[in-house]
């Protein structure tokens, strides 16, 4: 029996877990992989080490805040040393770098090491950054990417429109493993109980589960909806800076706003059917929004549930390629307004929910991006 090939893989968060992350080490463990996912706890709130859905995790520091681009500059020295030091102990036969934050020290175990690494791009990392930054720093950063991209022998990112760019770069190898989901099973029975605990009434509900930060019109869409439209509930979940004040809205919005606080990815599933309607509404002015694919279309397209998105889009260009919900006007009023339309339109709302099933089924599914994954793990390991 072949020795499993060991994949160390580099994170800039502690891992709670990021979906992109936990999907790529699952997959890799159910194809003979050993994965370990050396990560940042910048909280220093988690266990150094444990493991995860058969992942390995070990967790490092220094101690460091969120969304304060200086604390977050003096502190990636000694984030790259700690992962260098942690690392020089592991055996490991690829090195998987998750974003720009980690691909200079990749590269160094990497090369201390003899062994290949393959860089992981989430995002553009200089537009993620110039939401906290702007000036020579921004510049200086987009140069920095730019040269950085080049030197892997294989990255992998998360749709075409952004591997064009990097490709534009420089980049050698450019490949697309798209944060599509796999197909999981919902008991129907768990789906009605979310459903009756978020609308007892019975009212259509909009949701939203993921990251609480700005640029995703969520404060903006609470309030609207606290004061508008009681023909449906509007429920937020997840974590980040924004949970206090969607808190507050909610608790004075007469039960048309549900906060929901929390939710462990493994039930994100469920909440998706027990919804009407997914909400993906990121502000198109930034162009990673522009550019990327938020995980709820992909989500909403395995729930048979339509989603609004923000028109101006990457995401808005697949809803329009395969019919599987409506783009707004990135304002709250337009999002609320076409939630209402395909509620009110059942001949809308039952051909939307079914086009995101199908294009599911024929393209965007996680099983057809594990494949391009692999592919690339065994070209570098079979150079």
């Amino acid at each position: 029996m072949a020795e499993k090939k060991r994949a160390l893989m580099l994170l800039s968060n502690p891992f709670r877990p990021d979906p992109r992350v936990h999907r790529e080490a699952t997959s890799l463990i159910r194809n003979g992989y050993e994965v370990t996912v050396l990560c940042w706890d910048r909280d220093m709130k988690h266990p150094v080490t444990e493991t995860s859905d058969g992942i390995h995790l070990i967790r490092v520091g220094p101690q460091a805040g969120w969304g304060e681009s200086g604390g977050f500059i003096r502190a990636l020295p000694k984030f790259w040393k700690n992962l260098r030091k942690a690392a020089a102990d592991l055996d490991c036969d690829i090195v998987h770098a998750h974003d720009l934050d980690t691909l200079s020290p990749g590269l160094r175990i990497a090369e201390r090491k003899k062994i290949p690494l393959i860089y992981d791009s989430h995002e553009i990392y200089h537009e993620m950054a110039g939401e906290n930054i702007s000036g020579f720093l921004l510049s200086y950063l987009a140069r920095y990417e730019a040269k950085m991209v080049r030197k892997p022998k294989i990255m992998v990112t998360v749709n075409e429109p952004i591997a064009e760019i990097f490709r534009g770069f420089g980049a050698k190898d450019v490949r697309v493993v798209m944060n599509c989901q796999p197909d999981i099973a919902v008991d129907p029975a768990v789906a009605g109980k979310i459903r009756a605990g978020i609308s007892p009434e019975g009212k259509p509900v909009l949701l939203y589960i993921g990251v609480l930060e700005p640029n995703r019109l969520l404060p903006e869409l609470a309030e609207a909806h606290s004061k508008g439209s009681e023909d449906f509930i509007l429920a937020i979940g997840g974590y980040g800076t924004l949970e206090d004040r969607l808190r507050a809205i909610a608790g004075q919005s007469k039960g048309r706003v549900k906060f929901i606080g929390r939710i462990k990815p493994s039930d994100v599933p469920s909440y998706n059917r027990a919804a009407d309607i997914l909400l993906a509404a990121y502000d198109p002015k930034l162009r990673n929004n522009r550019l990327g694919a938020p995980n709820k279309l992909f989500e909403a397209m395995i729930a048979s549930r339509p989603i609004v998105v923000s028109k101006g889009t990457y995401a808005a260009e697949v809803v329009a390629e395969t019919g599987c919900g409506v783009a707004a006007e990135y304002k709250a009023a337009h999002v609320l307004a076409a939630a209402s339309g395909l509620l009110a339109d059942k001949s809308l709302y039952g051909k939307t929910a079914k086009a995101g099933r199908k294009a599911f089924e024929e393209k965007y599914n996680w099983q057809a991006m594990e494949k391009v994954l692999l592919k690339a793990y065994a070209d570098l390991l079979t150079e």
